[in-house]
């Protein structure tokens, strides 16, 4: 085994799961981060892990296992066996227009992404503020990453889990920009007290989300914390939720003659989604209704990059997670694949690495090997996503074969033809 480690760039969850994996079968590393800490990004986001979990457990230490239900939004939720069917809602009307079965914890868990970070980073010594500018690969497949405060690590392969706008991926492919997806979007995240929150805890307990059938704007509720989780006298006893409201990028849209930009200001933001929400059937327009005008907003682009068929990297490196294949999150599977993909260097590439695979196998061969899996999984899975965010936003194209409803899973058809298609249905 070589003694030089594999560099990880980046602490999200593929970083910090394949960080743990090295650690607990003792094959050298590094991991290095951008931000200053964990705390760094404020407003947090929920994941629903379901057909990758059995990944995720073979791959985490068994201490780590057994503490995965402190990152679960709802603990007392799950304790007492209450699972979420993920329903999805006419804002218009209140009306159930479609649901998923309802799973135990054994096979699908809704948690904090902030604090499944945190339980993935235990032990891990993370280089902060390190953002990697360029990497280099020698003659003898060893590599050298170098950083933006002038500072360089050495190591036998470079991993790079480094975020949908990866720098590692912009060297390797110059010149092929991220999918502007035509959908603008506002998230806050929001502190309410158990009897405002229950009307939406009635309907679900854990996520729940819908389109306007009267103009097409849209809205996910997402649980990130509640009453009785380790931490949650932090809150004093209330509910902590993620609201993301978004709209279509087109003249028309709420009778507006040209696109509705995002305003420059958190009033304004929250001005603008209480005038969605003014046309919403309860509860869903109370709860934005309330929300105090001055609550910090976020305002994101939504992109995606299918990765290539066929696609080849060069020189010792692996891309992975959002840095090989970002998507929109309206299939709720982008950390699905990631976790995947870590499974998949694990399989494929760490062999070589150990002196354990093919031994007529180079490096190259084995990262090829893993690309082409990757790729085959993945980019259909972007095209999916694409299309259940453009879905989302046009009411006549919600029905029972639009990605947006159909089933997650791991491996899924998609023909990549009919993407971004926003003619209406017949």
């Amino acid at each position: 085994m070589s003694t030089k480690p594999i560099l990880i760039l980046g602490s999200g969850v593929s970083g910090l799961l394949l960080a743990q994996y090295l650690r607990k079968t003792g094959v050298p590393f590094q991991i290095f981060e951008r931000d200053a800490d964990l705390a760094t990004r404020g407003l947090g986001w929920g994941l629903t892990i379901h057909w990758s979990l059995p990944a995720l457990r073979s791959l985490l230490p068994a201490d780590l296992v057994l503490r995965l239900p402190e990152a679960y939004v709802d603990r007392i939720a799950v304790e007492q066996g209450k699972a979420s069917a993920f329903p999805f809602f006419d804002l218009s009307t209140g009306e159930l227009k479609a649901s998923t079965p309802k799973a135990s914890a054994d096979t699908r868990i809704r948690v904090s992404r902030d604090k499944f970070r945190r339980l993935l980073a235990t032990g891990l010594d993370i280089q902060w503020g390190k953002a990697a500018t360029r990497f280099e690969t020698h003659d003898d497949e060893s590599v050298t990453v170098h950083f933006d405060d002038g500072s360089f690590s050495e190591g036998i392969v470079v991993v790079a889990c480094d975020g949908g706008n990866s720098r590692i991926r912009r060297q390797l492919f110059p010149g092929q920009e991220n999918y502007q997806i035509p959908v603008r979007l506002i998230g806050v995240k929001l502190d309410v007290t158990p009897e405002e929150i229950e009307p939406l805890r009635q309907l679900d307990c854990y996520f729940l989300q819908g389109t306007a059938s009267q103009n097409d704007s849209y809205v996910y509720f997402s649980m990130l914390d509640a009453p009785g989780n380790d931490d949650s006298s932090k809150n004093n006893g209330n509910y902590t939720c993620q609201i993301v409201v978004s709209w279509p990028i087109r003249e028309g849209f709420f009778d507006s003659p040209s696109s509705i930009t995002v305003p420059d200001t958190d009033e304004g933001s929250i001005s603008l989604i209480k005038r969605f929400a003014s046309t919403w059937a309860e509860p869903f327009r109370s709860l934005i209704l309330n929300i105090p005008p001055a609550t910090e907003t976020k305002r994101l682009g939504l992109s995606d990059w299918p990765p290539p068929r066929g696609l080849r990297t060069s020189g010792s490196v692996a891309l992975v997670g959002d840095a090989l294949h970002p998507m929109a999150m309206y299939r709720g599977e982008g950390a699905n694949h990631a976790i995947v993909d870590v499974l998949d260097f694990v399989d494929l590439v760490i062999p070589h690495l150990t002196g354990d695979g093919d031994g007529d196998s180079d490096m190259r061969s084995a990262l090829d090997r893993y690309e082409d899996r990757v790729v085959a999984r993945a980019r259909p899975a972007v095209f999916a996503s694409r299309q259940a965010c453009l879905d989302a936003h046009d009411w006549r194209r919600i029905n029972a074969q639009s990605p947006l409803l159909t089933k997650r899973a791991m491996n899924v058809e998609f023909d990549e033809g009919t993407t971004g298609n926003v003619e209406p249905l017949e």
